[in-house]
């Protein structure tokens, strides 16, 4: 139904009231579309991502939902749905909820704010939701109705004090947390940018919750980066687990369980049903969805999609690889490269320690690997017992480990040094006197052509596959750990190796 606004000189009749207030409150859009209209004067162009976005909202009032993050495209009226509409929705319902909302920029999430707090001092609100806005406590930044509900609005960067999300009641809808794209674009390849956005999340962000287990906090943004805010958190950054909405400007023809990235381990995907292709043809038709990936992949993937690839594009393709789940019977000799972290801190690269078998037919197996943070004396033990674990002949293993090859520098010096002087494990150490990009540009047509096998389902494989895709010439990804000890193991094994060697694998290919 559509009910004028009183200014039309319209009297609404008490079933009116009950009925638009009841539709406000349960069908979903309805309040979006009704109080968007007396706003703006025009129509709410309602698409089905809307209604998703509602349905996973409503659940956040309802307590089905505490942590939960939206991933959609620029334009598609998240900040309407997810910010504005919201808490003018969650005050409707609960006139006593408190708000904070925070913004990449503080104007745009005090002109958030201003907008809620005028759909709250309609005429049409107050008739349907009386709840007068205290007069004395009204600014832009922080504002509060007579019933003792409010909104904070400030940057995501910026101070929070003297205010906080939600009341220490449970069981009940109080307010929650709507952080709305808390990094700009620009900002996004910045690490030291990222990481204190992402910091606040464990300190000032979950403190300003009134009951940091259950107070609601809402993330709405594009994704720009896979370490941005969204990546951080849904790769357990908080260690709470968090629904995600993903909703990409071109629907792909799966599920999106069946796609949902396998390093998103903190994520709980929300299933949706939407038909393949474009996500809303009023907004983007599929010629303008095509344009827009040829003219950027990078940022088409990343803000369209909410997929964030390495900027530069992969070096390594997943294709290349061969895999196998049993080792060929010809495998002549084994040896063990590791690549060790100067730091064992969050954001530091990780220790590594591969066991490669080299096959006189087929190429370089990995055999094994075991990655961790390991400080010098838990480092030390690590490698004893990875050598340990393949030193030894048995029936899986008929032929042991023969060396251990170390990069040489800080951590790995020591531990070199180390090794040397209190066990027998022949060990060397390893120059890389090449740049990391150039030695991957060189591995890979080893990889290509099907000389460097990997195991198929060993536990580990997915992130190593991963860490992989991910490395780009421009050095924008996280961590390159595994990738170093394996171009170790290529040049090691199949450059340097005996001619003979080389000329048994070409035999064989012939």
């Amino acid at each position: 139904m559509v009910i004028k606004p009183k200014d039309d000189g319209i009297i609404w009749t008490p079933n009116e009231k009950r009925m638009l207030r009841h539709g406000c409150l349960n069908t979903p859009t309805m309040f979006s579309r009704y109080f968007f209209r007396l706003r703006e004067g025009r129509q709410f162009m309602v698409n089905r991502h809307h209604v998703i976005m509602q349905e996973a909202l409503h659940k956040v009032i309802t307590g089905e939902i505490n942590r939960l993050i939206i991933n959609v495209p620029p334009g598609y009226t998240k900040t309407e749905e997810a910010v504005i509409h919201f808490m003018a929705k969650g005050l409707a319902i609960n006139p006593e909820s408190l708000f904070i909302h925070l913004s990449y920029a503080d104007d745009l999430a005090l002109w958030n704010s201003t907008l809620t707090r005028d759909i709250i001092n309609s005429v049409e609100f107050q008739e349907l939701f009386p709840m007068p806005i205290r007069k004395d406590i009204s600014a832009k930044k922080k504002w509060y109705t007579e019933a003792g509900g409010g909104v904070y609005a400030t940057a995501s960067g910026g101070a929070v004090t003297g205010f906080r999300a939600g009341r220490m009641l449970k069981n009940k809808f109080t307010g929650a947390m709507i952080i709305d794209d808390p990094i700009k674009p620009m900002d996004a390849q910045s690490d030291a940018i990222r990481n204190r956005i992402n910091e606040r999340f464990n300190s000032t962000f979950k403190s300003r919750l009134a009951l940091e287990d259950t107070t609601p906090i809402i993330v709405i943004m594009q994704r720009l980066h896979e370490d941005d805010p969204s990546g951080f958190l849904l790769r357990g950054g908080t260690g709470e687990k968090w629904h995600h909405l993903l909703l990409p400007m071109d629907v792909p023809n799966e599920n999106i369980l069946d796609y949902y990235p396998a390093e998103y381990t903190h994520g709980i995907p929300i299933d949706y049903d939407l038909p393949e292709g474009v996500l809303w043809d009023f907004k983007h038709n599929r010629d303008e969805v095509d344009k827009l990936a040829k003219a950027d992949s990078y940022t088409h993937s990343a803000q369209n999609q909410q997929q964030p690839s390495p900027k530069g594009g992969s070096i390594f393709k997943d294709h290349y690889w061969k895999r196998y789940n049993v080792l060929p019977k010809d495998i002549i000799f084994k040896r063990i490269y590791g690549d060790t972290a100067q730091e064992i801190k969050t954001h530091n690269d990780y220790s590594v320690f591969q066991c490669w078998g080299l096959s006189l037919t087929h190429g370089i197996f990995l055999i094994d690997q075991i990655r961790g943070k390991w400080e010098s004396p838990e480092l030390l033990q690590v490698a004893k017992d990875f050598w340990n674990k393949h030193k030894f002949h048995h029936i899986n293993n008929p032929i042991g480990v023969q060396k251990m090859m170390i990069e040489k520098k800080s951590s790995g010096s020591g531990l070199i040094q180390t090794l040397k002087k209190e066990t027998n494990i022949p060990v060397e150490g390893v120059e890389r006197n090449r740049d990391k990009v150039s030695r991957a540009f060189d591995a890979v047509p080893h990889i290509e052509v099907g000389n460097v096998w990997i195991p198929e389902d060993a536990e580990w494989v997915s992130d190593y596959m991963l860490e992989f895709a991910k490395f780009t010439p421009l050095m924008s990804h996280k961590h390159d750990d595994q990738i170093d000890p394996t171009m170790d193991a290529i040049h090691n094994l199949l450059v340097e190796t005996p001619i003979i060697y080389q000329g048994a694998i070409r035999n064989e290919q012939q």
